[in-house]
């Protein structure tokens, strides 16, 4: 009999784990389908790990529920933050707003987070697998039943797949006082978050919002994107709903044979998904002189167009912007690249100014997870209370981390969440005696 079960050892289960010890916790039993801790982890931020951000505030934040996360930022803040992670040994770095482990490294993080666990007595099992749950039904004195299978047995579940009349059997059962649920979300599968935490709180009685990728590329299906592959430049990005602006904000646009990428296009994707499923469409405009006011812009270039009068068209925006990306604009714009620039009206270099401040880019989709940094969707929040990350439904069930309807924009939000509704969910798990 275990006291507190956590399933799943990334940055929610690891932070619940060592809170729920320092709480007052029995025992606490972590159990990981990886062979080691922390696999997601430690791919984040290209392996630098930007794990919070100064600039925490409940709008940098989505979720079905706005008052779950104003609630759950009250209860664990960017200093609850830093506390936490001075108390096990990790000093932190900054650029701007973004805050980084002072080592650089994801695997630094996960060594002291692992660390401080085996300090505290915490038990580790990975490359275990939770097959299903089940809870006693008693409201009082109720336990959670806990299938798991060992690595090795998975691997004859795989050998037997196409045998219908041979199931392995499962390795062995548990049963806790307290379970935390924090498997992660879809995005990236490969690190092996295929989201078997859905169906296990849908056992429980509890909804899960339809997951679907988020800070993800977004895709066209217009072919003068395969013209500008690899064109990295500085852009304004907005997003339209009609005539509303749903969207902008300005960054790094990364132009890809697919469509666009980059932080300020994963900052976009999510509200893009929206519009998609909504309307069918989603029209964006993007701005390649940001710094810029559109009449300021046209009358530099008419004067360009006017000291340079015997220049050819085709070399009229050189120096400017990227010859690839040139090479599109002056085809979207039908500019006349082999006129000179005395032959070329001012209502044709209108037309090209106006769109290099209002390119216009038709999203026929986002990536799926495989592209994906999170997944947004997941279990309702309106289930779960924020204070402590129980379920409402089930008690001494809690859940944390990328499970739960909430997803951030880049900048260490999500990371945030997760180590934060780790850390309450342990702590209210240990404090539990009931």
């Amino acid at each position: 009999m275990q006291d507190c079960v956590i399933i799943g050892g990334g940055a929610a289960g690891m932070a619940a784990a060592i809170a729920a010890k320092r709480s007052g916790a029995q025992s606490v039993l972590l159990i990981e389908k990886n062979d080691s801790l922390g696999k997601k982890l430690k791919q984040t931020g290209n392996g630098r790990c930007n794990f919070t951000n100064r600039n925490m505030q409940a709008s940098c934040f989505r979720s079905e529920s706005p008052t779950f996360i104003e609630a759950f930022l009250k209860q664990f803040s960017y200093e609850d933050c830093l506390r936490f992670f001075h108390s096990i040994g990790v000093l932190e770095k900054l650029r701007g707003d973004y805050v980084y482990p002072h080592s650089d490294q994801a695997k630094s993080l996960v060594f002291s987070l692992e660390n401080t666990m085996r300090e505290l007595g915490v038990e580790l099992m990975c490359s275990t697998e939770v097959k299903a749950i089940r809870n006693s039904g008693k409201k009082e004195n109720s336990l959670f039943e806990i299938n798991c299978c060992t690595e090795e047995e998975l691997k004859k579940e795989k050998a037997f797949k196409a045998e219908k009349d041979i199931k392995p059997k499962k390795t062995f059962k548990l049963q806790a006082k307290k379970l935390l649920v924090c498997t992660g979300g879809l995005a990236m599968p490969s690190s092996g978050s295929t989201g078997e935490g859905y169906r296990f709180a849908e056992a429980l009685g509890h909804t899960v919002l339809s997951p679907y990728p988020s800070l993800c590329p977004i895709y066209t299906e217009e072919k003068f994107v395969k013209a500008w592959a690899g064109v990295r430049v500085d852009t304004e990005l907005s997003l339209f709903e009609g005539e509303e602006l749903l969207f902008r904000d300005r960054g790094e646009l990364q132009c890809t044979e697919y469509g666009i990428s980059g932080i300020v296009v994963f900052q976009c994707s999510r509200l893009v998904h929206s519009v998609l499923e909504k309307n069918g469409k989603a029209m964006l405009s993007l701005s390649f002189f940001p710094e810029f006011k559109e009449e300021e812009f046209l009358h530099f270039l008419l004067k360009r167009k006017e000291e340079r009068s015997a220049q050819y068209g085709r070399d009229f925006l050189l120096a400017l912007l990227p010859d690839k990306l040139v090479s599109v604009l002056f085809q979207k714009a039908q500019f006349p690249v082999d006129k000179t620039l005395s032959e070329i009206s001012k209502e044709k270099i209108g037309e090209l100014c106006r769109l290099l401040f209002h390119f216009p880019f038709k999203a026929s989709k986002i990536a799926d997870f495989t592209k994906a940094q999170c997944t947004a969707g997941g279990i309702s929040v309106l289930e779960v209370y924020p204070e402590s990350m129980e379920s409402k439904l089930c008690p001494k069930l809690y859940f944390a981390g990328e499970i739960l309807d909430v997803d951030g924009l880049c900048g260490g939000y999500n990371l945030h969440f997760a180590f934060g509704s780790g850390i309450l969910s342990g702590r209210a798990m240990g404090r539990r005696n009931d």
